[in-house]
């Protein structure tokens, strides 16, 4: 919805709000508990297996990769680009717990906010306050100037 008129797109079109919820659930392919990894247990338990869970599908490489298999798949890119912020959006939200991600894998640095717990109750507050805050913005309810 925030990133919606950055796309040229309207910030409540349902193509675009579904893309990137489809692209938020995409770097869990790697946990085969995971209600997209469930899904696709063909995929899921073979990266699972060869990579771990928050490995190369949480790293900016993953991005770059979606970006360009979506390009090339023959999405549109305002589809495209709303896969992806939708992808960015899970990232930032498991930056803020304490197990942080491999942003640069292959390496094996770990970049974490740690200002919650996955699963607690305190990420479950900082999800709903970040949700509240975007759909007001994108319901113009906050006048907050664009750069």
């Amino acid at each position: 919805m925030w990133a919606a008129p950055h796309l040229g797109l309207p910030a409540l079109d349902p193509l675009p709000l579904a893309s990137a919820g489809i692209g938020s659930l995409l770097p869990d392919i790697d946990h085969p508990q995971s209600w997209v990894g469930q899904r696709l247990c063909m995929i899921s338990r073979p990266l699972a297996a060869m990579f771990g869970h928050r490995g190369v599908t949480h790293s900016l490489l993953a991005v770059i990769v979606c970006e360009l298999l979506l390009r090339w798949s023959g999405f549109s890119r305002p589809t495209a680009d709303a896969v992806v912020v939708g992808y960015l959006s899970h990232l930032v939200g498991d930056l803020l717990t304490s197990s942080g991600l491999r942003l640069m894998w292959p390496s094996r640095w770990r970049f974490a906010l740690s200002l919650c717990k996955t699963g607690s109750m305190t990420e479950f507050i900082l999800v709903a306050c970040a949700v509240t805050w975007v759909a007001a913005e994108a319901m113009g309810w906050l006048s907050i100037p664009r750069l």
